[in-house]
């Protein structure tokens, strides 16, 4: 099958539209949404090749600048997208200095001198690729995803190829056939317009993809995340947990779990209302978070009870934590709208020593012994710290 130029161009006029009109169906409805901005882009370069194609049969002020200007703001577009997707500012200069220089380009030489044209083109069309590399190689989060790899590596693409028409045009190695050429396309040709196909389709679903996996990870850390605290949720925190329990027997080393429950919170409640009590909830949430290592695990276990598990923690240092925990809750007023809360908390401690992986005591019963600790705490006088005598080692051996 033999290939001519427009018929390429057809083609990739053919599938921007396509990808454009995807676009608009997916973002339908969507305010202020990243995928507009991106099929907006899409829908402009569909109607610069247009033009590009129909050069000859159309004045060259639609053919030939009107071309330039739209292609040109196509990547800009896709460079704001991106930046919104991140919930970035809109990086104006980088937006508009191309299409300013653009505009000076064709305004400075003339509609006959398309060699120039073509190498001014190709670097500036390569350098917004570059910039719109730039910003993905930024998004450390959007990496982890495979949508990620399929729209920079499609864009990665295309700036090689950009960068060797603009060689080739500036060394004169072969003329390039215009647009309205019906002769067959020579390599550089064929790579350029294969390279923006894909760009243009490959591109398109890449972020259309990566705005599916932004939105799959914001749901599943609405499912783990305690709306009111802003920390891990029962369900969470015992996965968690588990996890961090079999690496524990795997490496023989400790695990700490500690227990905590907010002293007379009903009382709170009663007394200054739900909404005051969903504040300190907040705020003992945080002070406890404020104490923790990197590795320990924060959650809520319920009500207004919270469960801490350290890795490689034994029971002196679980202690010691739980010491430093309750001290600053005791010492820290709550700040909750016009009133400060002084509030307390007692603390349940059970431990899962190196020789745990001899056993097979399980997390469950680990939480049962915290949660006993912590329920001879609140017996004992509460605002205090109470671990049962041996830890796991006497309920594995019972």
């Amino acid at each position: 099958m033999e290939l001519d130029n427009r018929t390429l161009l057809f083609s990739l006029v053919l599938v921007c539209a396509m990808m454009a009109l995807s676009l608009a169906v997916v973002s339908w409805g969507r305010e202020h949404d990243s995928l507009k901005k991106w099929g907006g882009a899409m829908a402009l370069e569909s109607l610069a090749w247009s033009l590009g194609a129909a050069r000859g049969a159309i004045p060259d002020a639609f053919s030939i600048v009107l071309f330039g200007v739209l292609l040109v703001t196509a990547q800009a577009m896709k460079l704001a997208a991106i930046h919104e997707y991140r919930e970035l500012p809109w990086p104006r200069w980088q937006c508009l200095l191309p299409v300013g220089l653009v505009l000076l380009i064709l305004a400075a030489l003339p509609y006959e001198d398309a060699r120039n044209r073509l190498i001014f083109g190709s670097l500036i069309y390569g350098a917004q690729m570059l910039m719109i590399l730039r910003i993905l190689l930024a998004d450390t989060e959007s990496r982890t995803g495979r949508a990620w790899w399929l729209l920079f590596g499609a864009t990665a693409a295309i700036v090689p190829m950009f960068a060797l028409r603009a060689i080739v045009a500036f060394f004169g190695t072969f003329e390039f056939a215009t647009v309205q050429s019906s002769v067959a396309p020579n390599p550089v040709q064929l790579a350029v317009f294969v390279g923006l196909i894909a760009l243009s389709m490959l591109g398109s679903m890449g972020f259309i993809l990566m705005v599916k996996e932004r939105a799959d990870r914001a749901i599943r850390a609405l499912a783990m995340i305690d709306s009111l605290t802003g920390i891990f949720n029962r369900r969470a925190f015992m996965g968690r947990a588990e996890k961090e329990y079999a690496i524990a027997r795997r490496n023989k080393t400790s695990l700490a779990l500690l227990m905590i429950d907010i002293d007379f919170f009903k009382r709170i409640n009663d007394e200054f209302g739900h909404p005051t009590g969903d504040d300190v909830l907040a705020d003992v949430a945080h002070l406890l978070d404020l104490r923790l290592r990197k590795q320990d695990t924060l959650g809520r276990y319920g009500g207004e009870e919270f469960c801490i598990l350290l890795p490689s923690t034994d029971e002196a240092g679980a202690m010691a934590v739980a010491e430093t925990l309750r001290d600053t809750v005791e010492k820290t007023p709550l700040a909750t709208g016009r009133k400060s809360i002084s509030a307390t908390v007692s603390i349940g401690v059970a431990v899962c020593p190196v020789s745990c992986s001899e056993c097979n005591l399980g997390f469950a019963k680990m939480l049962e012994i915290a949660d006993a600790a912590l329920y001879q705490a609140k017996r004992d006088g509460r605002n205090r710290i109470v671990m049962l005598p041996s830890g796991c080692r006497d309920a594995a051996a019972s």
